[in-house]
C-alpha cells in the first residue's frame, strides 16, 4: 500500500485534478489501456487510489479542520529561538481559522482538487472492469466494491466541506457538489453541482452498491483495517446516513456492525494504554490508515496525526494542543479527561510583560508514538445510533447507547431529559475529539461556534446559519468550469 514508486506510476497515469484536467490535452489513453490490460494493473491503480486517499485524509489542514474551527484546539507557543514563546496562527490555516478562507488562494484547495483526482482515478477502474478477463467474478466484485467505497468517501469529504448541512433547507434542495460517476472528458464535460439531497443520495447509492459486491478476497497486501471491507463500508454508510437524516438506515447499519463485526469497545482500564501503544491501532478500530514505515524501520510522523498533535520534548512539539473549552467538559473520574491529556508547562509570551511565563498546555494522548490515522472506530457507531434513535424519538434506546459510552469512560450515567440530543452532542465532542467531527456536528445540530479559551482569530463566534460554515470552491475550478456555481458569501 505504501510503495511510493508504485503509487506515483498509477497516479500519473490516472489522476489529474479538476483544474489540471480541464487544461490538459489528450494523450494518456494508450498508457491507461496498457495499465488496465492486466490484473496487476488494476491492483496498481487501486493501490494508487488508497495511497492518495490516505494523503488527503491526513492532509494537515483537513485533518484538524473540524476541531480547529469548532473550538477543540489552541495553538502552542513557538519553540524556535528567534520567536520563542510567541503564539501565532500557522500560516497554512491563517484564513480558514478566522472563517475568512479565500477562493483565489484557499487553505484547503489541495483537498478539493485531490478528492476529484481520486474520484477520476476510481472511475477509470470502474469503467475498465469489463475488460478484466484473467480473474474470476469474485475478484472483480471485490475491486468494484473497494473502488466504490473510495469514490463515496471522497464525495462525502467534499459535500461536508463545500455544501451546507443536509437540513440547512427543509428539503435539502440547496447546492450540493459535483458528483462524478464517470471520468470527465477534456474540453467536453463541465458538470454542474447537484442539490444536497442528490449529492448524499449519490454517496449512499455507491456504498449500498459496494456492500452488495464485497467478497472475502484480499486484493492488496498490508493491514486489513487499512482497506475497505463489508464491515467498514457499512460503518461509513451509517455515518453518511446520519448526515443525510436517514435515521432508520443509520440505526440498521450501526446495529449490523455492532452485532456482527466481532469488534468490541475498549474497556475503561484499557482506554488510555491502548491509545499510547506504539505502532498499533486501538482494538475498536474499524478503519485506520496505519503509520508509514520507512525501509529502516522508522515511522514517518509527518504523515500521521502526531505531525499535528505530537509532543516529543519541551524543545520539540507540534502546533496544536487541547483547548480549555474541551477540557472543561470532562467530569472527575472520566478516564478521557483524567488520563488522556499530557500536561506540559511551556514558556509563553504574555502581552505587556517582558519575561516569558510558563503556562500549561495539554497534548492529547490519542496521537503520540507513531500513531495511525483513524477513520472510524466502534464508539462512533454507538453514538451515531444514539443520535439516530433520539431523532426517531426512541429515547430509551438512545439513552442506552449513550450510556454505553459514558459507562466505559467512567462518567456519570445520563438520564432521559428534554436535552438528550444536547447530551449526545457533548458526548460526541468528548469521545471523538481530534478525530475530525466537531464543526460538522455543530452545523448538523444547528448550533453556534463559540471559541473562548485561547481563541486568537478575527472571528471567535459564528452564529448558525452562516455562509461561512462551508468553504469556497477554489477559483481555478470555477474559472475553468462555467457551470460550477460558487458558494454564497465568496
Amino acid at each position: 500500500m505504501r510503495n511510493i514508486l508504485v503509487y506515483l506510476t498509477a497516479i500519473l497515469l490516472l489522476s489529474v485534478s479538476c483544474s489540471d484536467f480541464l487544461e490538459q490535452e489528450p494523450g494518456t489513453q494508450t498508457s491507461t489501456e496498457e495499465l488496465f490490460s492486466t490484473y496487476e494493473g488494476f491492483q496498481l491503480a487501486l493501490n494508487g487510489c488508497y495511497y492518495d486517499l490516505e494523503d488527503i485524509s491526513t492532509f494537515r489542514q483537513h485533518a484538524i479542520y473540524a476541531d480547529l474551527l469548532g473550538g477543540n484546539i489552541v495553538f502552542t507557543p513557538s519553540h524556535t529561538s528567534s520567536s520563542k514563546g510567541e503564539i501565532d496562527v500557522p500560516y497554512s490555516v491563517e484564513n480558514v481559522y478566522s472563517f475568512q478562507d479565500k477562493e483565489e488562494n484557499s487553505d484547503l484547495s489541495s483537498l478539493y482538487d485531490g478528492a476529484y483526482e481520486i474520484i477520476n482515478a476510481s472511475n477509470e477502474i470502474l469503467e475498465h472492469l469489463d475488460q478484466l478477463t484473467e480473474v474470476g467474478d469474485d475478484v472483480k466484485r471485490q475491486l468494484k466494491a473497494e473502488t466504490l467505497c473510495i469514490r463515496a468517501l471522497c464525495h462525502f469529504y467534499l459535500v461536508r466541506m463545500y455544501s451546507q448541512n443536509f437540513s440547512y433547507t427543509p428539503d435539502a434542495s440547496h447546492l450540493g457538489i459535483v458528483c462524478n460517476e464517470r471520468t470527465q472528458q477534456v474540453g467536453v464535460d463541465y458538470p454542474a453541482r447537484k442539490t444536497a439531497v442528490e449529492s448524499y443520495s449519490f454517496v449512499l447509492n455507491d456504498l449500498e452498491d459496494a456492500i452488495d459486491n464485497f467478497t472475502e478476497i484480499s486484493l492488496l497486501s498490508g493491514p486489513s483495517y487499512s482497506y475497505f471491507n463489508n464491515i467498514s463500508c457499512k460503518a461509513l454508510l451509517a455515518r453518511v446516513a446520519l448526515y443525510a437524516s436517514e435515521y432508520q438506515m443509520a440505526v440498521d447499519y450501526c446495529s449490523d456492525v455492532i452485532l456482527n463485526s466481532g469488534i468490541s469497545l475498549m474497556s475503561k482500564e484499557e482506554y488510555d494504554n491502548q491509545w499510547k501503544e506504539d505502532n498499533a491501532p486501538v482494538s475498536e478500530i474499524i478503519f485506520e490508515f496505519s503509520a508509514v514505515q520507512s525501509e529502516d524501520g522508522t515511522y514517518q510522523t509527518t504523515n500521521t496525526m502526531a505531525g499535528a498533535y505530537g509532543f516529543f520534548s519541551t524543545s520539540d512539539y507540534q502546533e496544536y494542543s487541547s483547548s480549555g473549552d474541551l477540557l472543561s467538559l470532562f467530569e472527575a473520574g472520566d478516564v478521557r479527561g483524567d488520563s488522556m491529556f499530557l500536561e506540559v508547562d511551556l514558556p509563553t509570551v504574555i502581552p505587556n510583560q517582558t519575561d516569558l511565563e510558563d503556562l500549561p498546555y495539554y497534548f492529547t494522548h490519542k496521537f503520540q508514538d507513531n500513531p495511525g490515522n483513524p477513520l472510524m472506530r466502534l464508539s462512533e457507531l454507538y453514538l451515531i445510533r444514539a443520535e439516530a434513535y433520539a431523532r426517531l424519538d426512541e429515547q430509551g434506546n438512545a439513552l442506552s447507547d449513550l450510556n454505553t459510552i459514558r459507562d466505559r469512560a467512567g462518567a456519570t450515567p445520563a438520564l432521559i431529559t428534554d436535552d438528550l440530543l444536547d447530551e449526545i452532542f457533548l458526548e460526541r465532542r468528548r469521545e471523538l475529539c481530534f478525530e475530525g467531527h466537531l464543526l460538522f456536528d455543530i452545523a448538523r445540530f444547528h448550533k453556534n461556534v463559540d471559541r473562548n479559551d485561547g481563541c486568537i482569530a478575527n472571528t471567535c463566534h459564528l452564529d448558525y446559519p452562516s455562509n461561512y460554515f462551508v468553504l469556497p470552491i477554489p477559483r481555478g475550478n470555477t474559472y475553468l468550469n462555467s457551470n460550477l456555481v460558487q458558494n454564497e458569501g465568496y
